[in-house]
């Protein structure tokens, strides 16, 4: 059957430009559909995920407007300085990645769309097809999306700030009673503000009153505020936790695949390396696509999403258990159960197992190390086979001294 492109990716975010341009630099003929209505606020990205970006020959700092700024956290009482984050513009990141996806022969459509089995349906009635569908829509690509677990209710509220210049850059976490602030503060007397609040307010407050009130609480720890600017930006955080993929005619990514409570930081990490887990599901199934791969490719998909999505909501859960003396308080009581009370890591011998792992981009399985701190497993120590180096080292150990 002939179709129209081999892949098309609804959604213009890390995830989707990153699946998209990786697929058009394969060789691929890849159509992006994007709205384009990204709207400028702080984020922070994790050093791993800029170091992948530059190795990808994608990081650009002032098309990203990107800060790099020490990371106060005043989580556990006085200010902890334990490292460094950068600063983005998510606007300015997303539309930078659809660029590049562009310059890569992506075709960029705006608009939306609604990703189906084989083709997308664009508003307006165009329909376009694809051996290959990738739901990139966010959050919004749950609600028609059976067997999803949503923790409690939560919204970010954002807002641009003026702040005391001569401070330099920095970022800030605070814990409140009635939820928790970030503040970015890129050192030019500017600054993006974000409380992450229950959706309901019992006392029915306007976003601002609320915004305001949050940066109240938080002032002893801020730098001084002297104005907002614009109005605020309110969006849905409330976790959300999917089942995995039950089949491969529509693949989703980022936001789509599992949603994180912001608290974790790490959004467009998880989001490109999600990305990342299924190029090598499209380059496994364009090498070979028989029922054997297709399984292989779907035990993948449900390993990984086991693998990663509780265990960052349970990462998430035990910071906020951290709060001991805020437990009591509505927002951090519903939050301290979810998703579970299952520990997040079970103490265990080191051991090998198989699972399956991407080796030269493509799927195989393979043996890898499974210890408490890496339950997913560890196929690679640099250069070498991780599960090598623990034989080598259980050989040393039960050799007899000479």
């Amino acid at each position: 059957m002939a179709h129209d492109y081999d892949v098309l990716v609804v959604g213009g975010g890390p995830a989707g430009a990153v699946f998209a341009l990786l697929a058009a630099r394969d060789g691929c003929r890849v159509a992006l559909i994007d709205p384009n209505r990204s709207v400028p606020r702080s984020e922070g990205m994790s050093p791993r995920l800029q170091g992948w970006l530059q190795q990808a020959g994608l990081f650009d700092a002032p098309a990203m407007r990107a800060v790099t700024a020490p990371r106060s956290s005043y989580w556990d009482g006085p200010p902890v300085q334990a490292n460094a984050e950068l600063i983005v513009d998510r606007a300015a990141v997303d539309a930078h990645l659809r660029r590049m996806a562009g310059a890569a022969d992506v075709r960029v459509i705006e608009g939306t769309a609604l990703p189906l089995p084989g083709r997308a349906e664009m508003d307006g009635g165009q329909g376009l097809t694809a051996r290959f569908v990738i739901d990139a829509r966010g959050r919004r690509a749950h609600r028609a999306r059976s067997l999803v677990t949503r923790g409690p209710a939560t919204i970010a509220i954002g807002a641009a700030l003026k702040v005391e210049a001569g401070q330099g850059a920095g970022s800030r976490i605070l814990p409140l009673d009635q939820g928790w602030l970030w503040l970015a503060a890129r050192g030019d007397g500017t600054a993006w503000a974000q409380l992450t609040l229950d959706a309901a307010d019992p006392e029915g407050r306007a976003a601002e009153a609320r915004l305001a009130e949050g940066l109240r609480a938080a002032s002893a720890g801020l730098p001084l505020v002297l104005g907002v600017e614009g109005d605020p930006l309110i969006r849905d955080a409330t976790p959300v936790l999917a089942a995995p993929a039950e089949e491969l005619a529509v693949l989703p990514i980022g936001d789509a695949a599992s949603a994180m409570d912001p608290l974790s930081g790490h959004g467009m990490f998880w989001a490109v390396s999600s990305a990342l887990a299924a190029t090598a599901v499209r380059r496994t199934l364009m090498r070979r696509d028989d029922a054997e791969t297709r399984d292989l490719a779907l035990r993948f998909l449900a390993q990984r999403h086991a693998d990663v999505y509780p265990r960052q909501a349970r990462l998430g859960r035990d910071f906020i258990r951290q709060q001991s003396a805020r437990l009591h308080l509505p927002f951090w009581s519903r939050r301290a159960g979810f998703p579970d009370d299952t520990p997040l890591e079970a103490p265990a011998e080191s051991h090998i197992a198989r699972r399956i792992v991407v080796e030269d981009g493509v799927l195989a399985e393979a043996e890898v190390v499974v210890t408490s701190h890496s339950p997913a497993g560890m196929a690679w120590v640099g250069p070498d086979r991780a599960v090598d180096l623990l034989r080598k080292a259980q050989a040393d150990a039960v050799r007899p001294p000479r």
